[in-house]
């Protein structure tokens, strides 16, 4: 692999050797996930990426999904290995299968020791999430995460970055808030998480999402070297309308930039972070954080 002509077309945009000094974790290679970690992975970025054991790939996710049917009943993260190193045999790949919310001291030990410079999330579970954004906060990490709205009618990609508001900040305030999602989305009050069901939609809709994920994660991982984005640093959630759905989404196509506020109360980013906590306070703590945000719009 001549690396010289390989980059040649994108050297003037920024410049390759110090993108292949970063190291990125992609949690989930599912539809989503899948892209995202193609679009980085032919750019030479060093990637970790976490599935959970066991998740093959099914006839079913090939219609959507970055693997084809050579990878069928294959599992899904190393597969995506493969196919990265076939496009750029240059790409540094690590494979780790953690269920994260079954295995949460795992996936920590795994990555603290790949020592990231952004997460990307990708995950379909609540949970989960959550769990890589405690890690996250605890580590000082910035990371992006990416969801798409049931029947592909758009989706968002959210930012958390170090003494800015966390994922659990972000989510409560959409939770009541975010139109798109009320009849997708089923929440579970006492433990404040949102669980999605499995989402219809096609793959230009993921697609859609997915690069402006990986866009976002790409702009992170260059600094200051490049902007990709244009998206101020106070922006924590990108919403994109794929098509217009009447009472929800007016303008397709288009995205919107929202700058959701730290809770100064939030158990993991805000002031109640390092102290010790009961089941008592933590719903009295969510009682108090639903109230605000019917209170709130986006």
């Amino acid at each position: 692999m001549n690396t010289e002509v390989y980059y040649s077309r994108i050297r003037s945009i920024f410049r390759p050797e110090s993108l292949r000094q970063k190291r990125l974790i992609i949690a989930g290679m599912g539809s989503g996930g899948s892209r995202v970690a193609h679009e980085l992975g032919r750019l030479g970025v060093t990637l970790l990426l976490i599935d959970r054991p066991g998740e093959l790939l099914e006839e079913h996710n090939i219609v959507r999904h970055a693997l084809s049917y050579r990878s069928l009943g294959k599992p899904k993260a190393t597969e995506m290995a493969k196919h990265i190193r076939s496009y750029n045999k240059k790409t540094k790949v690590a494979v780790a299968e953690i269920d994260i919310v079954a295995d949460k001291a795992r996936f920590t030990e795994v990555a603290s020791a790949f020592r990231p410079d952004v997460i990307m999330t990708c995950v379909d579970n609540e949970e989960a999430k959550h769990v890589v954004d405690e890690f996250a906060v605890e580590a000082g990490i910035p990371t992006a995460g990416g969801a798409v709205f049931d029947g592909g009618v758009g989706g968002e990609v959210f930012i958390t970055r170090p003494k800015q508001a966390c994922y659990g900040c972000i989510a409560h305030h959409l939770k009541l808030s975010h139109q798109t999602t009320q009849n997708t989305v089923n929440i579970d009050y006492t433990t404040g998480r949102r669980e999605a069901r499995s989402t219809c939609a096609l793959n230009i809709d993921i697609d859609q999402l997915a690069l402006i994920h990986a866009r976002i994660g790409l702009s992170m991982l260059l600094g200051s070297e490049t902007d990709l984005t244009g998206i101020p640093n106070e922006v924590n959630l990108v919403v994109f309308a794929n098509r217009p759905m009447p009472g929800s989404i007016a303008r397709p196509l288009h995205a919107e930039f929202y700058s959701i506020p730290q809770n100064p109360r939030c158990f993991v980013c805000g002031s109640h972070a390092h102290t010790e906590k009961t089941a008592d306070d933590i719903l009295s703590e969510l009682a108090r954080a639903t109230k605000v945000s019917a209170n709130q719009t986006t």
